[in-house]
This record gives structure tokens, sequence and C-alpha cells, in this order.
């Protein structure tokens, strides 16, 4: 500054800016020191291949899908691992259990309990028959945390190839 002092008006001022700022760089919560990486995509080679696109294939010999969380250390006790997965289309043809028609989207929901310890998760998500093609979300909880949220577009591999084909012959 210009080397003189504080007036004395200012310093709870100061010192209590001061302590907002030691408060505000504490150290992160436990559950973030938890999880050292989530991805979500193709398994591929023992590796977790992150796409934007994902050919739809229902053979999980030639393809598997998922996602993967590994943990900072191994768990010291079980934890509940949550997932929702939104795709295109709606749920107005669709009967809940009391027989009422749907109004919203489409949604898939999952959890597992991860067993103390465990230092990697891996949940795979196969497509099912019937499951439409187009730009679905995925978000994976923990303990309220969002480990992962993003979208991805699922395609038909033999039609993209088709129509790339039929535009390199015009």
């Amino acid at each position: 500054m210009n080397g003189r002092p504080l007036p004395r008006r200012l310093l709870p001022l100061v010192s209590g800016c001061l302590a907002l700022a030691l408060v505000a760089c504490k150290s992160p919560p436990t559950e973030a020191r938890l999880v050292e990486r989530a991805q979500f995509g193709v398994f591929y080679g023992g590796q977790v291949q992150e796409r934007k696109e994902i050919p739809f294939e229902l053979d999980r010999a030639k393809q598997e899908h998922g996602f993967r969380i590994d943990f900072a250390q191994p768990l010291a006790e079980g934890i509940t691992v949550s997932w929702e997965i939104d795709m295109p289309g709606s749920t107005r043809r669709v009967r809940d259990r009391r027989g009422r028609l749907g109004k919203g989207r489409l949604v898939k929901l999952g959890e597992a309990v991860v067993s103390a310890g465990r230092k990697r998760f891996d949940q795979l998500l196969p497509f099912q028959p019937g499951d439409p093609l187009g730009l679905w979300n995925i978000r994976v909880v923990l303990r309220e945390q969002v480990l992962i949220d993003r979208p991805f577009l699922v395609y038909d591999a033999r039609a993209r190839k088709r129509a790339l084909r039929d535009a390199g012959t015009r």
C-alpha cells in the first residue's frame, strides 16, 4: 500500500474478511476426496473410452458400456451409488403400477452398494431391445455428490455407414 497503517475503525472489517477467507479455504469435504476419478463410456481393453457418441449395440460380446468410479483409497464402509439415465421419447403410452399413463421423458434408475474394501466400481449399462436412438443423459450420484452428468448420442452404426456410403456415391 502507501506505507501508512490502517485506521483503527477498519481493523474489525479486515479481520472479519481474513476469517471468512480462512473458512472458505478449508479442505474439501470427505466425499470430494473419496473419489479419485469417475468416467462414463465404452469399456475396451481394461479402460473406459469416454465418448460423446455410442453406437446402439445389443450384443455385449461386441460392446459394453457403463461407468467406472475409482476411489482414492479402499472404502472403509459400504457406500451406495445411484444413477439416472434420461432417454429421448415420452411415457405417454407407458402405464405406471397403478395403470395411469405417464407424462414425462423415459428414465432408467439404478442403484448399487459398493462394498467395503473396494477401490474400483464398474457398472455396465447394456442397451435393451426397444431403447430409443438420440440424445441421452447420464447422471451418477454418490452421497449427494454428482460424479458424472453429461449427454451422449446413441446412434445406429449401420444406418450411419449406409448414409455415408450413399453420400459418397453422389
